[in-house]
């Protein structure tokens, strides 16, 4: 692992400007977000005063981060924080980061909710899909599971210091449930186990990234067992890889979902694919 330069290595006080460009190696907004947290200062003030010089401890804490990045530890859990659909969500090695792209998962929900819709989100993790959701509509109802104890509590200390109504339940998939949704989200594990990112995702929960059969084994599980729990002309919505929504338009299509289509995130990636069930 590479170690980050010190006042030593320079013989001189090292500035805010001169650090980051020290960090050539590192994306230039990680090392601007870490001295804002190092030195409890806003970005404006990191751009606004490269000259700013940097004391000893500070310095020291300020490369221990970098060098954590390095080793490609996610700067959410350095932080204890991640925003997601402009919420705050603390989050720990115990839960998944939440990545921009899934927001598409919950633009895609929100423009199906009717008033009073009785929603699931499966593998909740830090809680990031259900709460954004139950955010934007306080008049539905949200259940959301996980298999992690752990992340469970994460998402329900999210739901506390949000203030955000959300019934929480340890389960995996649909094993601990009874009842029926009208829209079931999941973002559920789908990358395969041989994909050379994972050495990059290593201080990750495992569990919540990888699936067997090439990364489809949660998602077909999913879709096998959704249209008894959903509500007749119910919806499910699944995040996927960004090369698996024709497989999973095929598996939606063979389990008798109907309405099938993908949608594309921010990149232009086929993110999400939707099926709705009819029941006969």
């Amino acid at each position: 692992m590479a170690e980050s330069k010190t006042e030593a290595d320079t013989g001189q006080t090292l500035t805010t400007g001169q650090w980051i460009k020290q960090q050539n190696d590192l994306p230039r907004l990680d090392c601007e977000l870490t001295l804002c947290h190092i030195l409890e200062v806003n970005r404006a003030s990191i751009l606004a005063r490269p000259e700013r010089p940097l004391a000893a401890r500070e310095l020291v804490e300020i490369n221990r981060w970098a060098d954590a990045l390095r080793n490609d530890i996610p700067f959410a859990y350095l932080a204890g924080e991640q925003e997601f659909w402009g919420l705050s969500l603390a989050v720990s090695p115990q839960v998944l980061v939440p990545r921009p792209e899934t927001e598409r998962l919950v633009e895609s929900a929100l423009a199906l909710l009717q008033s009073g819709a009785n929603i699931l989100d499966l593998g909740t993790g830090s809680g990031a899909v259900a709460l954004a959701i139950a955010s934007e509509r306080i008049d539905s109802k949200v259940t959301a599971t996980d298999i992690s104890a752990e992340a469970l509590l994460v998402a329900k200390q999210n739901a506390e210091k949000l203030e955000i109504e959300v019934t929480f339940q340890e389960s995996r998939w649909f094993e601990n449930l009874t009842g029926r949704w009208q829209i079931i989200v999941s973002n559920p594990p789908y990358i395969d186990p041989a994909d050379p990112h994972l050495e990059h995702l290593h201080a990750e929960p495992q569990h919540a990234l990888i699936a067997h059969e090439k990364g489809l084994a949660d998602l077909r599980q999913i879709i096998a067992e959704a249209p008894g729990y959903l509500d007749n002309k119910g919806w499910l919505l699944l995040e996927h890889g960004f090369d698996q929504a024709q497989q999973v338009r095929l598996l939606l299509k063979q389990s008798g979902f109907q309405a099938v289509s993908s949608h594309r995130d921010l990149a232009n990636i086929e993110r999400v694919s939707v099926g709705q069930y009819f029941h006969e």
